[in-house]
This record gives structure tokens, sequence and C-alpha cells, in this order.
């Protein structure tokens, strides 16, 4: 009797076992971002970042843009004016010049987060970019880009034209 009982045991926990592992994600997981809405912010190579300001150019033959974005301790009296990243933790990449979601890898897009005290270019490439409008004067998006804990920024960022 304890032979069988045991036998039942064992045979319920190896079903249970086999069940749970059968219910899995069938191997398509959720997406590999998850926006927050707030400001764009968070941390460049374990330094904080809070985007203040940025802007966007037309790139090429007009079919890409080319972003900038700047950190809080870089206000500038004109933004387009500015050349290069000073001495402030700020962002850059480039997408394609249409609203849409743009999923980051290694492979296609890629967020740089730019840590001067090191300079220090940290390729995101785990999250996505959404542009969300352009009009003739702005562009509008958010951004989920993180490499690991200390490279991580996320929230929404609007941008100015500038031009080339």
């Amino acid at each position: 009797m304890k032979n069988l009982i045991k036998s039942i045991l064992i045979t319920c926990v190896l079903t249970l076992l086999i069940f749970t592992q059968s219910c899995g994600s069938d191997g398509e997981s959720g997406p590999s971002y998850a926006f927050i809405d707030q400001n764009l912010q968070g941390s460049i190579n374990g330094i904080p970042f809070v985007y203040a300001e940025g802007t966007v150019e037309l790139t090429g033959s007009g079919d890409r843009l080319s972003f900038d974005l700047y950190d809080t301790d870089e206000i500038f009296d004109d933004v387009c004016a500015v050349f290069g990243f000073g001495e402030e933790v700020s962002v850059f990449f480039t997408g394609a010049n249409e609203v849409g979601l743009y999923e980051l890898s290694l492979e296609s897009n890629t967020v740089t987060l730019f840590d001067p005290s090191e300079t220090l270019n940290v390729i995101a490439s785990i999250g996505a970019v959404e542009i969300l409008t352009i009009t003739s004067t702005e562009v509008t998006g958010r951004i989920d880009a993180r490499l690991d804990a200390g490279s991580t920024i996320n929230g929404n960022f609007t941008v100015v034209f500038c031009e080339e």
C-alpha cells in the first residue's frame, strides 16, 4: 500500500511538472520594451540623465532623422547652434523619417548613451524608440533604451527641427 501511494504521488508530481513546463510561452515573449509616461530620464554609465532639450535634423536624402538629446545641465540659448555634446551626459540616435515603433537591436536600431567623463559611447540595444508625431517644427516620441542597470533611459521627449 505504501508503494502504491508513493507511486501515485510521484506520478502526480511528474504530471504536474510536465504540465507546468508545457504551458510556457511557446517561444513568444512579450515586447522588450515598456514605455513609462514621464519626461525622458535614467542613467548613463551610472550618471543621472534628465532630458531638457534636443534637436532633430534630416540626414542624407531626407529619409532619416538624426536626434541629439541633452541633459538638464545643458540648457542652451540656441540649441540648434550646439555642436558636440559638451560636458554632460547625452543621447543620440538616428531613425526613419516616419511615425512608428522601432525595436532596438545591434542589427538594426540602437541608441547611443554618451558619458563624457570617460568619453564613452554606451550602445543601448534593448528596448524601443517610438516616434509619435513629426511636424515641420518638432518631433515627439518616447524611448525605452538600455544596456544594463547602470545605463538605461525611459520616457517622453520633444525635439525641435534644426536646419542642416
